[in-house]
């Protein structure tokens, strides 16, 4: 696969831009091209708040709703480039690279947030190992899926299906005609590269945070989009998502065994068939010599271990796990 960048990077300075690319990506016009790719004043989020006292500030509850939006950030970079949604694995200059800075301007209570060079970062970090269609579906729906009028529409709009919203919200908050032929479009991309979703739901979860953070505040509008602080508090009293309890039971290999954390044990697994990776803890009081042999064995040994496991899941990544059983595989214990 070639990596050497056209002469013409695709400039991005709109919300048109970016669909107009999309549908190319998607029609797969883009495939056998070497793609480099600019923003230039686009990504913009903009949120803005009035009432009284509301003059070149920025509350508690805002400035918490824009750590959420960081986290977002963080947890779709780590995803997207390191193929992890746990933003740990990021090293420093990766977190400098997408780490942004809140406009606020003076006499308002305007806020901008420039999220041009976190989807800047995004694509550097995926040069080479993608052919151009797939970069910029992966790139662009990131920057619609953080920093578009659609998008927060669309979460405006699936946050207030159960609400008794007034007929003058929803007006507001819907899609017209030339957004819903845009939404048509993503949705055709997060089918192509389903990774999109979950920074979707990562990044919903900033905007309810958003929402949520009206506070006292007259009214709150983002994206150009105007609620009342009813309409907001209406919206933003849907529950987040909550991760769901799973059982992992299975066969695992063991990469690492960390004892520094005393009444426990964190081990690094990696399933047989390679399909989940992830940190899971055991109470050291619970442990048998019989345990620590097996485990140790496992370890040093490379052989497979049968974990009993206890973990939640939110969008498709284990977020916690406990280890309640250690055995070895109904087979013969085998070295790999």
């Amino acid at each position: 696969m070639t990596t050497e960048p056209i002469e013409a990077p695709l400039l991005i300075t709109s919300e048109e831009d970016a669909f107009r690319y999309l549908q190319l990506a998607l029609d797969q016009s883009l495939s056998d091209k070497p793609i480099t790719i600019e923003f230039k004043n686009w990504p913009l989020l903009t949120i803005s708040m009035t009432g009284e006292g509301y003059d070149s500030t920025i509350t508690s509850h805002m400035a918490q709703a824009l750590v959420e939006l960081q986290h977002a950030m963080n947890r779709t970079y780590a995803r997207t480039v390191r193929g992890s949604s746990n933003p740990n694995v990021l090293t420093d200059v990766q977190k400098q690279s997408i780490e942004f800075k809140a406009k606020v301007e003076k006499g308002s209570s305007k806020i901008t947030v420039d999220l041009g060079e976190y989807v800047s970062a995004i694509a550097q970090g995926l040069v080479g190992k993608m052919d151009g269609s797939q970069l910029v579906m992966v790139v662009l729906g990131s920057a619609v899926v953080a920093g578009s009028v659609i998008a927060y529409k669309a979460f405006l709009q699936h946050r207030s299906e159960d609400k008794k919203v007034e007929t003058a919200t929803q007006e507001r908050i819907g899609l017209s005609q030339e957004e819903t032929k845009r939404q048509a479009i993503f949705q055709q991309v997060v089918a192509a590269q389903p990774r999109l979703d979950y920074a979707r739901q990562d990044f919903d979860d900033a905007r309810h945070s958003i929402v949520k953070s009206v506070g006292d505040a007259t009214s709150l509008k983002v994206q150009g989009v105007e609620l009342s602080r009813t309409e907001a508090r209406k919206i933003a009293s849907t529950p987040r998502s909550e991760s769901i309890d799973v059982q992992l039971n299975g066969n695992y290999l063991i990469d690492k065994l960390d004892w520094t954390k005393e009444g426990e044990v964190r081990i690094s697994v990696c399933s047989t068939d390679q399909t989940l990776d992830f940190t899971a803890k055991l109470n050291t009081q619970t442990l048998t010599e019989s345990h620590k042999e097996k485990l140790k064995a496992a370890e040093w040994g490379r052989q497979r271990l049968h974990l009993q496991i206890n973990a939640t899941r939110l969008r498709g990544e284990v977020t916690t796990a406990a280890i309640v059983g250690v055995e070895w595989p109904k087979d013969p214990p085998a070295a790999v």
